[in-house]
C-alpha cells in the first residue's frame, strides 16, 4: 500500500552516521573493487538464458501492465538453464496471472550495478509505467558501502523512480538475497557479507518506513526457505531460490497495482 509522503523535514528521516568500520571499508575500497569485478565476471558466466526480449505488440498494447526492472537482470536469471525458471519471468507470469492482463518489464538503457549508479541515472532512462521495483545491493555488499550512504542513495534513488516519466508509480524495494551462501563468496569472507546485508536491508527497510510512499519487500527468511533449497546440503538449487524470490515479490507487487488501477 502506497501512503502520503511523510515530511522531508521530520528527524532528518533518521539520518546514519558513518561508523568506524566504514573508514576501514573505504581505505580497502580499491581491493574491494576488484573483488567486485570476479563477482561480476562470474555472474556473467553463470547466466545462462539470454535476457527476454518483449514482442513489439506487447511494448505497445494498452492494456499492459508495464514495470520497471531497476537492478541487474543478470543476477535475476543467474544460474538457471532456461528463462522461464528465472525471477523476472516467474514475477511477469503470476502477475499477468492474477490480474488478468499482459505484463511486460521495462528496463533502463544500462545495468545499473551500485545504488549511487542508479540514483545517478537521468530520470528520462525510464518511461511511463504502472510500477517500479528496485532490486539492488549486489554491488554495494562487496563494496562494503556504507549504511550511510546506502540510505542517502537510495533515498535519492526513490524520489526518482516515484516520477519516472509524467505519472507517479508505486514502487517496490526488494531486500538483498542472502549472497553470502553463494559457493562464490569464501568462507572467510561470509560473516562479514552476511553483516553487511543485515545493515543494507535494515537501512532500507527504515527509509521505506521513514518515507511512507514505498513498500519494502523482504527476501524470505533464510529458514526454512534456505534448507528447502539446498542440494546434497551443500548447493543451492537455483532453481528454488528464483522460485523463492518471486514468491515474495508478485503479489505485492499485485497489491500495488490494483491499488493504483
Amino acid at each position: 500500500m502506497t501512503y502520503p509522503r511523510s515530511d522531508r523535514g521530520a528527524t532528518e528521516r533518521g539520518v546514519t552516521t558513518l561508523q568506524p568500520r566504514d573508514v576501514v571499508w573505504a581505505c580497502l575500497r580499491p581491493a574491494l573493487r576488484l573483488r567486485l569485478a570476479l563477482f561480476r565476471r562470474a555472474v556473467r558466466s553463470g547466466t545462462f538464458p539470454p535476457a527476454a526480449t518483449a514482442p513489439p505488440s506487447l511494448l505497445e498494447d494498452v492494456t499492459a501492465d508495464r514495470v520497471a526492472y531497476v537492478g541487474n537482470a543478470a543476477a535475476a536469471r543467474f544460474g538457471v538453464l532456461e528463462e522461464e525458471l528465472t525471477t523476472l519471468s516467474r514475477v511477469a507470469a503470476a502477475v499477468g496471472a492474477a490480474r488478468g492482463r499482459p505484463f511486460v518489464w521495462v528496463e533502463g538503457p544500462a545495468q545499473v550495478l551500485t545504488v549511487r549508479e542508479a540514483a545517478d541515472e537521468p530520470t528520462s532512462a525510464v518511461p511511463d509505467v504502472d510500477a517500479v521495483v528496485v532490486a539492488l545491493g549486489f554491488s554495494d555488499v562487496l563494496l562494503m558501502t556504507s549504511a550511510a550512504a546506502w540510505r542517502r542513495d537510495l533515498d535519492r534513488l526513490l524520489d526518482a523512480a516515484r516520477h519516472p516519466g509524467s505519472v507517479l508509480s508505486p514502487v517496490l524495494v526488494a531486500g538483498i538475497p542472502p549472497i553470502d551462501r553463494l559457493r562464490l563468496t569464501s568462507r572467510g569472507a561470509r560473516g562479514r557479507v552476511h553483516g553487511q546485508i543485515a545493515r543494507l536491508n535494515a537501512e532500507s527497510e527504515r527509509l521505506v518506513r521513514d518515507r511512507g510512499d514505498c513498500v519494502f519487500v523482504p527476501f524470505p527468511e533464510p529458514e526454512p526457505a534456505v534448507g528447502s533449497a539446498r542440494l546434497n546440503g551443500q548447493l543451492w538449487s537455483w532453481r528454488r531460490v528464483h522460485e523463492l524470490w518471486a514468491a515474495s515479490l508478485w503479489p505485492e507487487l499485485v497489491r500495488v497495482l490494483d491499488e493504483s488501477s
